[in-house]
């Protein structure tokens, strides 16, 4: 009714499970039951909220190795057992890589082209995202909704012409990702990283940690925020 719409998503977060380099007994049958507890829990839980419109079973899991394909078979199709909410993995994978882009309901997509791909390169977004999006499109006839892009942005920074983690920067890569999107008809949804900032381990690439988000820590707004308020108030 307040126009909220939320995907429900699992723990099952950055599942690098498959790399037998480090991680060999990570997967196996007890973790996979643990999955399958947590996605009837969650299911159960939430089954009588309206706002509620899709489940992830996992979100930037590896599913580039071919083990992904069997594990995620039986995952979803366990959930489908349980819920008639359309299903989705939340793809950190390409298009070129995925094993199992073909099992979900609805494409999900996190991607970050201009910023941990060809960083700082605004020009970079439109081609690379766009050609991307068109294979999954193409071969699979599915809506896509982008789960994930933004820039790390720190409030009060800003820059003529527009430089990283300037505000004026991260406004012109959103906008690129809006020009892309509205062209283009099966990208159904459009969900920027980050709400707020948060704080994260250090790292070099963080700068106080995780800065992507439209508001600060104490959510008050940067200009991307009256930037998209303006774009979806019109809508």
């Amino acid at each position: 009714q307040l126009g909220i719409l939320i995907i429900d998503e699992v723990p099952a977060v950055g599942m690098w499970l498959w790399d037998v380099c480090y991680a060999e007994d990570r997967i196996n049958d007890e973790s996979k039951e643990i999955h399958k507890r947590l996605i009837k829990e969650l299911i159960e839980r939430d089954k009588n909220h309206p706002s509620v419109i899709m489940l992830s079973v996992a979100n930037e899991p590896e599913t580039k190795e071919d083990l992904a394909r069997p594990y995620f078979v039986d995952i979803i199709n366990y959930a489908k057992t349980l819920t008639n909410l359309p299903i989705t993995i939340v793809e950190v994978s390409k298009y070129w890589e995925s094993k199992v882009k073909d099992l979900v309901d609805i494409i999900c997509l996190n991607r970050y082209y201009g910023w941990y791909e060809e960083h700082g390169d605004l020009s970079s977004i439109k081609p690379h995202l766009e050609y991307e999006l068109n294979l999954w499109h193409d071969n699979y006839h599915k809506p896509i909704i982008i789960t994930e892009f933004g820039a790390d942005t720190i409030e009060g920074f800003h820059s003529l012409p527009s430089e990283t983690f300037s505000e004026e920067w991260q406004v012109e890569y959103i906008n690129e990702h809006f020009e892309l999107f509205d062209k283009l008809d099966f990208v159904v949804g459009e969900h920027i990283w980050n709400f707020a900032d948060f704080k994260t381990k250090e790292g070099v690439k963080r700068v106080r940690g995780n800065r992507k988000g439209v508001f600060t820590k104490e959510r008050e707004p940067k200009m991307v925020a009256h930037f998209i308020r303006n774009r979806w108030k019109n809508k």
